[in-house]
This record gives C-alpha cells, sequence and structure tokens, in this order.
C-alpha cells in the first residue's frame, strides 16, 4: 500500500466514471453519539476543512460497472459506520442510522480525460463535493476505464474511516468486485462477520471518569506542561507566524528497501526494540543532526481494535499517546532510550483524550491546528497484504491547509518509506529538504556499516 496524497497521486489516463448515491427510505434516530474523534472532525468542517481518505487498486481489463456497484453496496450494508449521518441540533451533533440496503450506487457519469493531471483534477473536485460528513453519504466510488488495466478508487469523509479501513475496505471491494465478475447471478463471497463502530462508539460515550490524581493523568499533563501548556511542536521555524496557516505540502521520500528495512529491523531487535522506536528514533536523531534539539516530544497514533470483532471493522479506531525522545550520542542509544519512552507511554493512550483535556482546563490551549505527530504502519502484518503490492493500491489523502509538520511511515514489501505533510512555504521546503535528506542518510548508513556503535548524528 503506496501513502500519498491527491496532490502526488498520478493514475494514468482514461475514462472517469463516476457513481452516485441513491438513498431509499428515512433514518431512524439513535441514542449513540459520535465519538470524540467525530465530533472534532465535524467541528472543523465548521472551518469549511475537508479531510477525506481514499483507497484505490488496479484490477484486469475494462471496469465492470455492475460488479463495482453491487461491491461498494455490499460495503455499506456490513459496516454501520457507512449508515450513520449526524444531524446537528441545539443539544449538539447527534447521529442517525440507516437500515442495510437503503443505499444504491448507480453510474451517474462517465468521461475520457486525456491526462493524469487533468484525471487527478477532477477527482479532486468531486471529492471535495461528495466526502463530507454535514450530508449523507459522505463518500462515493469510481472507475477509471481502461482497457488493459483500470483503476477502482473509493473515498470517505474522514469520519467513517481510518487508514486501517482503508486496507480494508481495499480487499473487501475487490473480493467482492472478483466474485460478481465470476458468477454475476449468484456471487459466492465468504468475508468474515465484523463488529460496528456504533456499538464502538457506545462503549467509548460511557467510559468511566479517570482519576485527576492517576498516574497516567498527571504524567499526560506534565507532558503537556512541558510543551508549553499546548500540544507539542515540530522543533524548526517553519515560515508561519503562530496563528497562521498555509496550504499544505506534501513531500514522499522512500528511506530503505527491502533488504535494507530488514538489516533495520535487526539493529532494533539488537537493542530490545521494535520498529516504531527505531523509526522515531531515527526521526529525533536526524532533528539533531541539523541543528534541533536533543529532546523531542511528539504524539503518536494507535489503534483501539482490541477486539477481534473490530479488527476488520470500518471506523475511526484511534486514540494518541504522548512520547519524549531523548538524543543519545549514538543511534543505538536513542533507539534504547525510545523503546523505554514508547513503553511508559502506552498506558497514557488508555486515558481518553476528551478526559486529559478537561482535566487540564485554562491551563491548556490549543494554538495550532496541526499537532506534531508521527505514524508508523506496517502494511506486511495485515492479512492479505500481498493484494496491495499485486495491485497497485494506494492510501490517498487530501491535502488541506497545515501549521505544522506531520510523518507518516509505512512499511511494505518494498522497504521503508516517508509521507511528510507541512506548510508550503519557502522554510519549511528548506527545513524538510533538510531533514528528509539528514533522516535518509542516517538509516541508510547504518544498515550499511558494520559498526553500528560508531554512528554519531
Amino acid at each position: 500500500m503506496r501513502v500519498t496524497s491527491i496532490t502526488e497521486f498520478t493514475p494514468r489516463a482514461g475514462a472517469l466514471i463516476e457513481f452516485t448515491a441513491v438513498v431509499t427510505g428515512d433514518p431512524r434516530p439513535s441514542p449513540i453519539p459520535p465519538s470524540f474523534n467525530q465530533l472534532f472532525h465535524l467541528g472543523d468542517l465548521e472551518k469549511a476543512e475537508r479531510v477525506w481518505i481514499a483507497g484505490s487498486f488496479d484490477v484486469q481489463g475494462s471496469i465492470d460497472i455492475e460488479a463495482l456497484g453491487w461491491s461498494f453496496e455490499r460495503l455499506i450494508d456490513r459496516h454501520d459506520t457507512l449508515r450513520s449521518a449526524f444531524v446537528r441540533r441545539t443539544a449538539g451533533v447527534e447521529r442517525t442510522l440507516y437500515e442495510p440496503g437503503a443505499v444504491e450506487m448507480r453510474q451517474s457519469t462517465r468521461s475520457a480525460v486525456a491526462s493524469a493531471s487533468t484525471l487527478r483534477d477532477q477527482l479532486r473536485s468531486a471529492l471535495q463535493l461528495h466526502c463530507d460528513a454535514r450530508q449523507f453519504p459522505s463518500y462515493t466510488c469510481f472507475g477509471i476505464d481502461r482497457p488493459d488495466t483500470s483503476t477502482v478508487l473509493c473515498a470517505f469523509d474522514h469520519a467513517n474511516v481510518d487508514a486501517m479501513s482503508i486496507a480494508v475496505v481495499v480487499d473487501e471491494i475487490h473480493t467482492l468486485y472478483d466474485a460478481h465478475r465470476r458468477c454475476p447471478s449468484r456471487p459466492d463471497v465468504d468475508l468474515p462477520p465484523v463488529g460496528g463502530f456504533v456499538e464502538y462508539c457506545r462503549i467509548e460515550a460511557t467510559e468511566p471518569r479517570v482519576d485527576p490524581a492517576d498516574e497516567r493523568m498527571v504524567r499526560w499533563a506534565n507532558f503537556l506542561t512541558e510543551c508549553g501548556g499546548t500540544t507539542p511542536r515540530f522543533p524548526f521555524d517553519l515560515g508561519l507566524a503562530d496563528g497562521d496557516a498555509a496550504p499544505q505540502a506534501t513531500a514522499l521520500t522512500p528511506v530503505l528497501d527491502a533488504r535494507h528495512t530488514l538489516e533495520f529491523e535487526q539493529l532494533c531487535a539488537g537493542s530490545g526494540a521494535g520498529m516504531f522506536a527505531g523509526v522515531v528514533a531515527a526521526i529525533a536523531q536526524a532533528g539533531a543532526a541539523i541543528g534541533g534539539p536533543s529532546r523531542m516530544p511528539f504524539l503518536f497514533p494507535l489503534h483501539t481494535r482490541h477486539q477481534q470483532k473490530w479488527s476488520r471493522a470500518l471506523g475511526w479506531f484511534t486514540t494518541n499517546a504522548p512520547m519524549t525522545v531523548e538524543v543519545g550520542t549514538h543511534l543505538s542509544d536513542t533507539i534504547t532510550a525510545a523503546h523505554s519512552a514508547f513503553r511508559a507511554a502506552l498506558p497514557l493512550s488508555t486515558v481518553p483524550i476528551p478526559q486529559v483535556l478537561a482535566n487540564l482546563g485554562d491551563a491548556f490551549t490549543l494554538s495550532r491546528r496541526d499537532v506534531f505527530m508521527v505514524s508508523y504502519i506496517d502494511y506486511t502484518r495485515i492479512d492479505g497484504h500481498e493484494l496491495f503490492e499485486d495491485s497497485n493500491a494506494h492510501h490517498i489523502s487530501n491535502a488541506t491547509v497545515s501549521d505544522d509538520a506531520q510523518f507518516w511511515v509505512s512499511r511494505t514489501p518494498s522497504g521503508l518509506a516517508l509521507r511528510a505533510r507541512f506548510p508550503d512555504t519557502p522554510t519549511a521546503r528548506a527545513v524538510m529538504a533538510a531533514f528528509t535528506a539528514e533522516l535518509v542518510a542516517l538509516m541508510r548508513a547504518c544498515t550499511t556499516k558494520p559498526d553500528i556503535a560508531a554512528l554519531t548524528p
């Protein structure tokens, strides 16, 4: 699965087929509120943000329109988050639910597009229109039709999905589509049962209060206080004054190939650490090497799919935890420190973020729209990941505005890659170029030099 942004997505030209959702029946009110992530996201939508995520993959031959529409309908019926709508009332945002079978996908337009850039621009305009959680449905699908190899693209407002969800979408749509093509009259599909994100939201809404004196709450408060009573920031000037934002820039950087990724993993294991600790250690070490501080605080997302029934459910199953990496003399020292910080941070992920913020009260101010964060996902650990490589699968995010740096590191059978999101200013571009060059050089050097301990920032 290649992680990218819509501005960097370059699908081969073809005929763009767009589907329109036809909704039947009326939704029923639900007593289950939106999740915290959904509520926060819906608040951003009032500021005209459009944060959507899409998954794409290739299929052989021309698009089978009937098979694709049927596949997307089955996906909607399987996952209740895709049948959730949000209504703003005086008392706040409420959820309503549609029954399975309420959404039918029909081809609406077909247009020949001669260039990849024009195709990307048309897709982006359509996704801006359809992927908006203030309307129902807040998702859509497309086919890019070609005689040899075609592309399927399914896109969702972020309220419906997270990164893992996109992997599930690609796998399920591909499975359903193939089954319908083999036998349109009686598609034989054996997909496992899944839990519902709405049920997850019910549980989240009833989580018990954490005592303010609880060690986890105290450590959260200390972390945010050390960050100046706000969220952590990338420790370099990005060319923006406080309160300002700029259009988002995206940098996609191959970091390590498959062989060197295995060698880096062995290096981490030698320090008793996993890949995430190694990645964030290298990020902190690279930052220090170009003039940054020797302590790098940031947030990192974690999935909350702890029950088997949610392992393949669609929804926004993520929370965050805080950690600070102390940069050592050698990278191996920093990896050891990062591993300890990571293990210590895990219990903090069990404290609901709304409770953390409520506990801090006026001592916390959200001074930026973005939070400096590092995300890591290993696609090679996902069941059926071979499909992602074989079908040219992509995870595609929208490009909006930015006022801080954020990093997504992904592992595939091809190796490690970095997607960086940051403000599109000359200062930020220069900083990010220097940072990514140092990061790549550092990680490649530590997988080729025999004396790891000799490595210095």
